[in-house]
């Protein structure tokens, strides 16, 4: 069930890149070239909306550190590379379509911008994907998930779930808000952080690999740190 799930939202990602704005080259760009569905929650820069999305989006990729309250200690360097996959492939995602997709930002579209970030001095055409919206959903949804995979009796599932999901939408809607994305931009990050966030765990409970006890150790010493797995 996840598995679909998170096909769909791949899909439904390819499909939104088909029909995005191509970057404007002068400095206030037209806002007739921007599809209806997304011209109709078209905002000015916010510099406090904006700062309050950078928030929302460290609560909800800080959100899977709560394992360690329903995880007992031996799962937690599992865990943790898990979701370093996880997070990988998302910003590793993210990174590839923001260098290669060129589209300006809503508040380039401003008549007059002067609280927005310098025109020409700021990534302003890397509005394509939301790079917050991704990894604040890659955060919830690995939360999601592994509590359903692997701690579904635990007493901190709904509460962290809830809030995980809470505050990814809350990033979500506030990045559009403030004016650096598009609904298509967070549609596209939502569907992109939420697949990987819940294919790696997904992935890992059928093939069984982490969930065995002691097949992961780690040493921290002053000059090297060594990982050891055994399949």
């Amino acid at each position: 069930m996840a598995g679909r799930h998170s096909r769909m939202c791949f899909i439904m990602t390819l499909s939104l890149i088909m029909v995005l704005t191509p970057v404007c080259g002068a400095e206030v760009c037209d806002s007739s070239e921007v599809p209806p569905f997304d011209r109709a929650l078209m905002f000015p820069y916010s510099k406090p909306l904006s700062l309050v999305s950078d928030v929302t989006q460290s609560i909800s990729v800080l959100a899977p550190a709560l394992f360690a309250l329903a995880a007992p200690t031996s799962d937690w360097v599992g865990i943790a590379m898990l979701y370093g996959a996880s997070s990988v492939l998302s910003f590793g995602t993210r990174t590839l379509l923001k260098s290669t997709i060129d589209r300006s930002r809503p508040y380039t579209y401003a008549v007059d911008p002067p609280t927005a970030p310098p025109i020409g001095e700021y990534d302003h055409d890397r509005s394509f994907p939301s790079g917050h919206t991704i990894m604040a959903f890659t955060g919830a949804a690995f939360t999601h998930t592994l509590f359903a995979l692997r701690y579904p009796e635990s007493r901190w599932r709904m509460p962290v779930t809830s809030a995980a999901w809470t505050f990814a939408a809350a990033t979500a809607i506030l990045r559009v808000a403030s004016g650096n994305h598009f609904v298509t931009d967070v549609l596209a990050g939502a569907a992109i952080g939420t697949f990987f966030g819940a294919v790696v765990p997904y992935m890992a409970s059928r093939s069984d690999y982490m969930w065995k006890r002691d097949n992961v150790s780690m040493y921290i010493g002053p000059t090297a740190v060594a990982l050891h797995v055994r399949y």
